[in-house]
């Protein structure tokens, strides 16, 4: 937590530093008389030295890149930090941290471009994002990564629409649809998404009996389980859907809406802990008798309240919009360097700082300027994230690269 506070520390006095001093060059003294130089009396007719052509390097393109994110310096306060007050900040820290990995990394390896990168702190605090927006230094950026929360990210694409900049949103998994900027991209896949890909994957992959969908009652579950009927409405024709609620139904009748013959795939779009255990229990005492496969929330990759044992005899999947190999090489490298650099671990926000970074920074290189113009014709495998964008005229560019994930032996494994 030491460590963290001294970073946060040096990011706000970097913030708030003022502008460099100058040095005056000292001039060297001039002589008062000119030195004599002695004559030659047999003077030899010397070649004039050709003077070889001075080579005049070409000054590379400078793209200015913005990044608008949540230190909150001005609310802070070492002395009194707990570890909420830090929440925030850590993941603005992290992904600063990992962003600049991946420019850096781009500069080293390539070198076709200048990056210039300015840090702003949004403060959390969407009233205080129009002065910002009205800064020379942020109108005359060729790129803007943030705000990360929702508020802000609506906040400021009223003025990104108006100055018709891009703007990345880097962690949001809200609908793009929500903000209504055709300037936005939005790098974390949205809960329709993730729906949509697990109902073609059913159909695909599973062509089961029977998709039987299992609510426990709680409001936000339809935000996933609408997205999905269509989807199965869509692409799964011939496959018989249903939905149950468990209050109405009961744990110990559960049975009675499954197929007897052939595979039934549970539906499950709840994150709630109490509900999740009581029905996977009660679902595995089933598996004797009743062919099951169950397709998760994407949430439940973080809830560590789970039994990955018990989920992989249930045959288990879930759609996610990352994975980290930490034993690939391209993993070991981030992570020793990051460690070398930071004295931490990255975390995830790190990683997908990097990949942004990474990604943005490759396609600016390539093609300057006109880097826009590329995005929606450059795939790129992450080492946290893969992208893949489709434009759409009203709501911006949308990431629509998602994985599926199943447990087995211990983990989860990406298997499509």
């Amino acid at each position: 937590m030491k460590f963290r506070i001294v970073i946060i520390l040096a990011i706000g006095m970097f913030l708030g530093a003022c502008s460099p001093k100058t040095t005056p060059v000292q001039k060297k003294p001039i002589p008062s008389e000119t030195p004599d130089i002695p004559r030659q009396e047999n003077p030899k007719t010397e070649k004039p030295i050709e003077e070889k052509p001075k080579i005049i390097k070409e000054e590379k393109p400078e793209m200015v890149i913005s990044m608008i994110l949540p230190f909150d310096l001005y609310n802070f306060n070492y002395k009194t930090a707990s570890l909420n007050d830090l929440d925030k900040a850590e993941i603005a820290i992290d992904i600063f941290q990992g962003f600049k990995m991946g420019i850096d990394s781009v500069a080293k390896n390539n070198g076709n471009i200048n990056f210039k990168l300015q840090i702003f702190d949004s403060k959390d605090d969407p009233t205080s994002l129009g002065a910002l927006a009205s800064r020379a230094t942020i109108k005359n950026s060729d790129l803007i990564i943030g705000p990360v929360f929702p508020s802000g990210i609506k906040a400021f694409s009223v003025y990104s629409k108006n100055m018709k900049k891009p703007m990345v949103s880097p962690l949001a998994a809200s609908d793009p649809i929500i903000f209504n900027n055709p300037y936005l991209i939005s790098v974390n896949n949205s809960l329709d998404q993730h729906a949509f890909t697990a109902a073609a994957f059913i159909k695909k992959e599973l062509n089961p009996k029977k998709v039987l969908i299992i609510r426990s009652g709680q409001a936000d579950e339809y935000k996933y389980v609408v997205p999905f009927k269509k989807g199965m409405d869509s692409l799964g024709k011939g496959i018989q859907v249903s939905e149950i609620g468990i209050k109405a139904v009961g744990y110990p009748n559960v049975y009675k809406s499954l197929n007897p013959v052939g595979l039934n795939v549970i539906v499950l779009p709840s994150t709630d802990r109490v509900f999740l255990i009581t029905l996977l229990n009660e679902l595995d005492k089933l598996t004797s008798n009743f062919q099951i496969a169950i397709v998760g929330h994407p949430g439940w990759e973080k809830a560590t309240f789970l039994d990955a044992d018990l989920l992989e005899r249930l045959n288990t999947y879930i759609t996610s919009s990352y994975q980290i190999e930490k034993n690939s090489s391209r993993s070991e490298n981030f992570i020793k360097y990051y460690r070398s650099k930071f004295q931490l671990n990255p975390s995830e926000y790190a990683y997908k700082g990097f990949d942004i970074g990474y990604y943005f920074g490759k396609l600016m290189d390539r093609q300057g300027k006109n880097f826009m113009e590329n995005l929606t014709k450059n795939t790129f495998d992450g080492i946290h994230n893969d992208f893949h964008f489709v434009k759409n005229a009203k709501y911006g560019y949308s990431n629509i690269s998602l994985m599926v994930m199943k447990y087995q032996f211990g983990k989860l494994e990406k298997v499509d």
